[in-house]
């Protein structure tokens, strides 16, 4: 998760996962009657999901992800991973996992990230100091892997199924470091550092060049952001190393997705001044296939079925220069053929998480409480096409 804007310091839990499930925590959160269904052709906002939380303490979340009819978010605020039924758009569940809750800034807090091996219950939730391991059935904690002492959190991550291992980031010690973690044996079976980095972004498994891609949000070479490669085969051998580096100009990198062909998509989220932007390269060998004019982003997706890339925008601004406030959060929808802008959608505050669910067609946003389609903080829900 990004960590330009630096989180409001929040000291409290706002609500016990017990007393909230499936109930608002104070009349900030009165959002039980979903918006309804848009019937418009496109991509539109078919209903809100309301979850437990406040305006102050803001709803505090990261990375989410979706996998046969589930949604999982990593929610601060409720100490847990939020459960979605994806084929009624129901919040089921709240998975507690011994999680930090809102820290004293987003380095601080937890649950962050989340990877999940699809087709089974495992779920990976990165939080201060650890990697925690829910069985999203069982609905429990079933192994904590230290990775740090520092008291900052571990964030986002990726999933090698062919070597079944996962990557899992520690954006906020000196230096960074990546931890691979063997899914067989749930042990690190090595580490790699970033010295010189300024933090580390998401990452994808490349099944094709059998790589590791990871946004490196900043190094003397390139003060604005790399996409960093890392050969599984240096994995495998005890020694990870970056075997190649693509520059990516003004950038400041956050999202990443794998596209069609050799396509993969970097979100960006530069700095104040900077035109809003986002990048498709070639992923073996860095070319720069579309600069496209909107950006502000944090976690994006992309949908095979759909065949296009969902990015929600809470740093989008009218006028298309990124900013220190004056916000207008909007989702931009690409098509992964033509590399093009096909809508452009509002969100709500805040909105920086997102995760397709391929088989219903839906694509989950979270967001903070706000105004007019949005109010009250929850999960929104938008079609596809």
């Amino acid at each position: 998760m990004k960590r330009r804007n630096p989180r409001q310091i929040l000291l409290v839990a706002v609500c016990s996962i017990s007393a909230c499930l499936l109930a608002a925590c104070g009349s900030d959160n009165n959002n039980s009657n979903p918006t309804p269904t848009n019937n418009s052709s496109g991509p539109h906002l078919v209903t809100n999901i309301a979850v437990p939380n406040a305006a102050s303490p803001a709803f505090s979340f990261d990375i989410s992800f979706a996998d046969h009819g589930r949604y999982f978010l990593a929610d601060r605020n409720n100490k847990a991973v939020d459960v979605v039924d994806t084929s009624n758009n129901q919040l089921i569940a709240q998975i507690p996992g011994n999680f930090t809750g809102i820290g004293a800034s987003t380095e601080n807090s937890g649950p962050d990230g989340l990877v999940g091996l699809p087709g089974t219950s495992t779920l990976y939730v990165g939080d201060v100091n650890a990697v925690k391991i829910l069985d999203t059935t069982a609905q429990t904690l079933t192994q904590t892997i230290t990775l740090t002492t520092s008291g900052n959190r571990v964030d986002e991550g990726c999933f090698d199924a062919t070597d079944h291992l996962v990557l899992m980031a520690n954006p906020g010690d000196s230096p960074p470091f990546i931890s691979f973690i063997n899914t067989d044996t749930q042990t690190v079976a090595t580490q790699l550092s970033f010295p010189g980095s300024s933090g580390l972004e998401a990452c994808q498994y490349d099944a094709g060049t059998q790589s590791f891609l990871i946004n490196n949000d900043g190094t003397t070479a390139n003060p604005d952001g790399e996409l960093d490669v890392i050969p599984a085969s240096t994995v495998l051998a005890g020694h990870p190393a970056i075997t190649k580096s693509f520059p990516l100009g003004n950038c400041s990198p956050a999202g990443l997705a794998l596209g069609p062909n050799e396509d993969v998509m970097v979100g960006c989220d530069p700095a104040a001044g900077n035109p809003l932007i986002t990048l498709i390269l070639d992923r073996t060998n860095g070319t720069v296939l579309a600069k496209l004019p909107f950006g502000g982003v944090d976690q994006i997706a992309y949908d095979a079925t759909s065949n296009r890339y969902f990015l929600p925008a809470r740093h989008w601004t009218a006028n298309g220069i990124a900013a220190a406030s004056g916000f207008t959060p909007q989702m931009a929808v690409i098509d992964g053929t033509s590399r093009a802008i096909v809508a452009q959608i509002a969100v709500g505050t805040g909105a920086h998480s997102v995760a397709v669910d391929g088989p219903s067609g839906q694509v989950y946003v979270p967001f903070q409480a706000g105004s007019g389609a949005f109010p009250n903080g929850g999960i929104s829900v938008f079609t596809v096409r």
